[in-house]
């Protein structure tokens, strides 16, 4: 019975492992890793922001809200150059 028992927790063991593992390797594949939104759900609480984001809040006590910088579209920056 012993043995039984030592076999199931070691596979339990490895199934956890390999777990980890694998929320591991998700971490580091996804581009911005698994970020907390902010900012009503339009922005992502990041150490240092992108140069295309701008600070909105803290996130805690060492992470800042990035919010991505909206740019004007051609048709009214031409409308504000003749206007």
């Amino acid at each position: 019975m012993l043995l039984d028992h030592s076999s199931s927790l070691s596979g339990h063991i490895k199934i956890l492992f390999l777990a980890v593992a694998v929320l591991v390797v998700l971490d580091q594949a996804s581009p911005d890793g698994w970020t907390r939104k902010c900012g009503y759900g339009t922005g992502n609480c990041r150490k240092h922001c992108k140069k295309s984001e701008k600070k909105k809040e803290k996130c805690g006590l060492r992470k800042l809200c990035c919010i991505p910088i909206k740019h004007k579209s051609s048709k009214l920056v031409r409308k504000e150059e003749t206007a």
